[in-house]
């Protein structure tokens, strides 16, 4: 008879350990699924943060290629002169993004999104005034989904650091799209 208490105690005992383990696992997978750190601090952020991260960063780099290929095609001084402001700005804000992502454990790449890329490769077989003008077009667009990005990470961002990035970078973001709609207006104008 105390055998078999002894052996009902034991295997209650080894069940309980084994439920308190896989529940203390369950809850340390949760928390790593939905924040890389401490939800109530904000400190790290959720998903959302990392991808905006990420787009910002392939955003970024894209500027710079385009900034890059403006300042080596074009022959107009003031788009010269808008991609090398793109490559400078935006490698300031990309240089706080890959510390912020290397700070995080975030895995970045130097390369361009497969479309990004695609734009890029039409832009750069262009020539004068038509690529000019495609160049144009192509930062209207991207720095209207830049702004966008950006504005929706410093109002629903939960990574305060990340925040306060998105929100000291909005204003070059709108100076640079209403620098280069301005520059959109005086190449109309001279038509």
């Amino acid at each position: 008879m105390k055998n078999l208490i002894l052996a009902v105690a034991v295997v209650l005992v080894t069940a309980t350990t084994f439920a308190q383990k896989k529940e203390t696992l369950k809850t340390q997978t949760s928390q790593k699924t939905n924040t890389s750190k401490d939800q109530t601090t904000g400190q790290h952020g959720t998903e959302a943060d990392r991808q905006f991260v990420m787009k910002a960063l392939e955003g970024g780099n894209a500027e710079i290629k385009k900034g890059g290929l403006a300042r080596s095609k074009s022959k107009n001084p003031d788009i010269v002169k808008y991609g090398d402001m793109m490559e400078n700005d935006h490698h300031s804000v990309n240089g706080k993004l890959k510390q912020a992502a290397k700070e995080r454990g975030y895995k970045v790449s130097e390369q361009l999104t497969a479309e990004a890329q695609k734009m890029y490769d039409n832009l750069s077989k262009m020539e004068g005034e038509a690529f000019d003008r495609e160049f144009v077009t192509q930062m209207i667009a991207d720095h209207r989904e830049a702004i966008e990005l950006f504005k929706q990470q410093a109002a629903n961002g939960t990574d305060q650091e990340l925040k306060k990035l998105a929100s000291d970078a909005l204003p070059t973001l709108e100076m640079h799209l209403k620098e280069i709609e301005r520059l959109q207006s005086t190449m109309n104008d001279r038509k």
